[in-house]
Formats: structure tokens, sequence, C-alpha cells
């Protein structure tokens, strides 16, 4: 009798789309089952508090009882570390997450985080070996090993092939991070929005890549109009400052009107930004 009512009260919870009433909910099953690691994962998702919600995660870890769950918890707990600034219990729990991972969907689903926390860890020998191996070539994949060979010293040549690689994969990426385009409305475009919170200040990690991936993003920029009027005019001189108005000119009268990959193929193929 007792499972039943659990088991009746998780269904309503998941099928609720009201915060409140899930937490309610959850909090009903915790009543008559203290352990329910289900409804601890419910409880968290609907805590605000990044520490409060730490300590139920790991409480719900304790008493997962399938891999599912476990790699559903681990996943929360990893996001969870990562906003507390824990690092390494946060690269701990992505390990967990992709070891209890049952298909590659689910794998490649922590593969953002665990990238990014390995950039916060300086890990960047470790980093190059696991992008050799990715055949995924996401944008965690994109700009992970881009900020990786930069560090570890990689030419400019290299590093500019890999950021063109990088900006094909979502052109509009850069441009969240830098804060020239506000937080989207439409729901298809958030994926690339969330990416660019995740990943905004990867640039920070040395002063002559934030300025040299700002000068790639402002040369890509003008070329496809995606700047006018005073803030066209500001860029500009932006782009000066940082030693990229000659290519802006030169690539100007190589290219008319072109979409955003034939322009990325120009500006790879003319090695731009490799000095």
């Amino acid at each position: 009798m007792k499972n039943d009512r659990v088991s009746q009260l998780l269904n309503m919870a998941y099928s609720t789309e009201s915060p409140a009433r899930s937490e309610a909910i959850a909090r009903q099953i915790l009543e008559i089952s203290p352990d329910n690691p289900e409804a601890l994962v419910i409880l968290a998702d609907c805590t605000e508090d990044t520490a409060e919600r730490e300590d139920i995660l790991t409480r719900a870890l304790k008493y997962a009882d399938d891999e599912e769950l476990v790699f559903s918890v681990n996943f929360r707990l990893a996001h969870t570390f990562f906003e507390n600034n824990k690092f390494t219990e946060s690269l701990n729990a992505c390990e967990s997450a992709m070891k209890a991972a049952d298909d590659p969907d689910d794998e490649d689903s922590v593969k953002p985080l665990y990238y990014r926390v390995l950039i916060e860890l300086h890990e960047w020998q470790k980093i190059l070996a696991l992008t050799l191996r990715d055949e995924t070539h996401g944008l965690a994949w994109g700009y992970s090993r881009l900020v990786a060979a930069w560090m570890t010293g990689g030419s400019r040549a290299l590093c500019a092939s890999m950021f063109w690689d990088a900006l094909i994969l979502a052109p509009d990426v850069p441009f969240y991070m830098f804060g020239y385009y506000p937080e989207p409305d439409d729901d298809e475009d958030h994926d690339d929005f969330d990416f660019a919170v995740m990943y905004y200040d990867i640039d920070s990690v040395s002063e002559d890549f934030e300025q040299w991936i700002m000068r790639g993003t402002i040369l890509f920029g003008l070329l496809t109009n995606r700047f006018d009027g005073r803030e066209r005019e500001y860029v500009l001189g932006v782009l000066d400052a940082l030693g990229g108005y000659e290519e802006y000119e030169k690539m100007s009268g190589i290219l008319l009107e072109a979409d955003d990959e034939s322009v990325i193929e120009a500006l790879a193929a003319n090695k731009c930004l490799s000095d």
C-alpha cells in the first residue's frame, strides 16, 4: 500500500508543470518514505539555494538504486558543484555520470560541463587528449580544444583554424559570450545562448587570448552585417585597436554578399587571425 501511494504521488509530481506543486508532492512523498531518491531529486530541482541543493542531491545519491537514477543525480550534482565553485567535485560527478550513462546521448549531455570544469582546472593536456578522441565535434569540443591549444603554446595558425571550426558550428555563440546579443526569445536559439553562458569567461585565462578571440568575432560580425549604425563605428575602432582592421579591409574587398558559412570558410582560407 505504501509503495503504491509513493508511485501514485511520483506520477503526479512528474505530470505537473507547477514547481510549487512538484515541491509539495515531493515533501509529501518524503513524509511517507524519507529516503526516496526520486522525491529528493524532485525537491532538489525546486531548490534555488545551491548549498541546500547540494546536500539534497548528496543524500539522494546514497539511495539511488539504478543506473538511470545514478546518472541523473550525478548530472545534477556536477552542475551544482560547479555553481558552488567546487570544481574537483564537479569533475568527479561528471565522470561518475558518464560512467553511469546507458546511451551515448546521455554521455554527450555531460560533455559541455565536463570540458568546462577541465578548463577551470587548467587541465590543458587532458583536454587535448580527450578532444582528439571525441567524435561528436560539438561546441564544447570546439571551444575547449581551442583554449587548450592556445594555453599550451599552439601556433596562431593552428588556433585560428580551430576558432573558425568552432565558429561554423554556431556562428552566434561568441556574440552571446561578449554581450553583443541579448538573450534570445526563440527557444530554438537557447541552446547556443546556454552554452555561451557556461563558457562566456573562458577567454579570461589569458588577456591575449581574450583580445584575439574578440578580434575574430568582430571581424566576422562586420563581414556578416551583425552590427549597424553607431555600434558598427564603435566596433570598427575596437577592431583597429586589436590589429584586425587590415584583415577587415582585405576581406571586404573579397567578399560581397555571402552567408555565414561561406564567410567563415573564406576567413579560414585566407588565414585570418593567423598572425
